[in-house]
């Protein structure tokens, strides 16, 4: 695949190269009814009475500083919110009620790494039990040793995506502060021998944060030739530089709305409850899962206008979303 002949999506910011399709042999019938509502949904401008998905923040701790990352960013500036664990019984609470509502998936994390929470094991069975079909988490791999791996497949895990910010040793430790490549590189090697022997129907793809440069192109081909034969996927985002001092506002997309309004709903470890992916400062919040409702929240005042805005073309008069970089991306 050209990277640099690609066509434009304005809905579609993050892009992936499948090799294998194998875990899904198994997978029952409702699994695949959601990820055809997950395209439906937005695409029909339909909302339902509840999310598919939600994005479950179970920590913000992390044990990387890597330099692109948001909370990085935020914490030099002394702007992150306090750090620490989602309690067990404010889990149980968040997933009994999805299970209620006929949530089909989540993801553990926003911006902490969920292997670093004690009961990261226990958080993947009481989904998987209560009736989730679809769990998933993002992790930079550097806590991922072979118990825990083991411990994950076990336990139900549905699909893992690793940050794997580069094939450079040195590169990688630069955009991976805290961890090495060949820690990640022998933990993934590992987690996939079990999953190849034992669990099959988990979903394993690798990830690459990336610049517009031919540099950068290079390191993803290096990516695809080092995980094709093992991983079931490689994806990459190009990066957005953000001056959390100096934010622009970008160019109206005509056409643009954003469709993860009608797909999910994110949940922070503090409480509060943001609608997409690049809120990291909490510029929107529509609730606080600690007090409200989650259905309430997704039919609150606040989800309700910014939908609005966003099906009327005027997406530009939300602040945060007047400095989105998902319109523009490529």
């Amino acid at each position: 695949m050209n990277l640099k002949e690609e066509e434009y999506d304005a809905n579609k910011s993050y892009h992936e190269i499948i090799y294998s399709t194998d875990w899904e042999k198994n997978k029952p019938k409702e699994y695949f009814e959601y990820r055809q509502k997950w395209v439906d949904y937005p695409k029909n401008k339909f909302l339902s009475e509840f999310p598919l998905h939600l994005d479950i923040e179970t920590t913000n701790v992390c044990n990387l500083k890597c330099p692109m990352c948001p909370r990085t960013i935020l914490l030099e500036k002394h702007q992150f919110s306090a750090q620490g664990y989602m309690s067990n019984d404010d889990y149980k609470k968040i997933i009994d009620q999805a299970v209620e509502n006929g949530v089909y998936s989540i993801k553990l994390n926003y911006l902490g790494e969920p292997l670093l929470h004690k009961d990261v094991i226990w958080q993947v069975k009481y989904a998987k039990e209560a009736g989730i079909i679809d769990v998933m988490m993002n992790s930079n791999g550097s806590m991922l040793n072979k118990k825990i791996g083991e411990d994950l497949l076990e336990a139900g895990l549905d699909k893992l995506f690793i940050s794997f910010d580069s094939i450079s040793p040195d590169i990688y430790e630069i955009q991976r502060k805290g961890t090495s490549l060949g820690t990640v590189v022998n933990n993934l090697h590992e987690f996939l021998k079990i999953r190849n022997e034992k669990y099959p129907n988990t979903h394993v793809r690798v990830s690459m944060v990336m610049y517009k440069t031919d540099e950068w192109i290079a390191q993803f081909e290096g990516l695809k030739a080092m995980w094709k034969n093992l991983v079931d996927a490689v994806g990459y985002g190009f990066y957005v530089e953000r001056d959390y001092d100096n934010v622009e506002k970008y160019e109206v997309v005509k056409g643009f709305y954003c469709e993860q309004l009608f797909q999910r709903m994110f949940l922070k470890y503090n409480g509060n409850v943001t609608v997409c992916c690049v809120d990291d400062q909490d510029e929107y919040i529509v609730g606080n899962w600690k007090n409200e409702k989650l259905e309430d929240i997704w039919n609150s005042k606040a989800y309700t206008n910014i939908r609005k805005k966003h099906l009327e073309g005027k997406y530009m008069d939300i602040n945060m979303c007047s400095k989105c970089y998902l319109p523009v991306s490529e």
